[in-house]
């Protein structure tokens, strides 16, 4: 299990500027991946602004949980196998420290729901101050783009971001919704 405080800025993109960011920064992509995103929901995660999901990504899965913390989130993940996967999507007892913090928080994870599921194509990118994403998220019938710079100086990185989308004529006035707000929005 590992902890940390994200601190990311992110920004939706048209499919035009995607695809131009894509063609300039290609020869830095470190990574080039796919990896599905399995929301888990409950009335009690979205009311404590809480996200939960289950990463598959080359066969592999990790549990992970998203809670507010200052201005950022606090990312609590752990890897997990398939059996646990298919115990949690079968409303099956699990025992691991997030199941752990649900049921403190009052969520019991027996009646999580998983009612959809985004497919994201990423391509990642090594900066000064972080990993720059650029992602093609799939859900509902849907494609959208996003960048997503995740930092490890709040200040730099920010400073960073602003002139890595200054040559689009992209304008920041804060994050994106999230990927599991946009699905809920589509949703209704």
């Amino acid at each position: 299990m590992n902890e940390q405080i994200e601190i990311e800025y992110k920004i939706l993109l048209t499919k035009e500027i995607y695809n131009q960011i894509l063609k300039d920064y290609k020869d830095k992509i470190i990574k080039d991946y796919i990896q599905t995103n399995h929301y888990l929901i409950h009335p009690l995660l979205q009311q404590k602004r809480y996200m939960l999901r289950i990463r598959e990504k080359n066969n592999q899965f990790e549990l992970t949980l998203k809670r507010p913390a200052n201005n950022h989130r606090l990312e609590t993940n752990i890897n997990i196998d398939k059996e646990t996967v298919n115990k949690i999507l079968n409303h099956e007892y699990v025992s691991n420290k997030i199941m752990d913090i649900l049921i403190k928080e009052g969520i019991n994870p027996l009646e999580l729901k998983n009612q959809f599921s985004l497919t994201t194509h990423r391509c990642d990118i090594k900066l000064e101050y972080g990993i720059l994403s650029l992602d093609e998220n799939t859900y509902l019938d849907i494609t959208d783009y996003e960048l997503e710079y995740e930092v490890n100086n709040e200040k730099e990185g920010f400073l960073q971001f602003l002139e890595i989308i200054k040559p689009y004529q992209l304008t920041y006035f804060g994050n994106c919704a999230s990927k599991i707000k946009r699905v809920l929005n589509h949703l209704g």
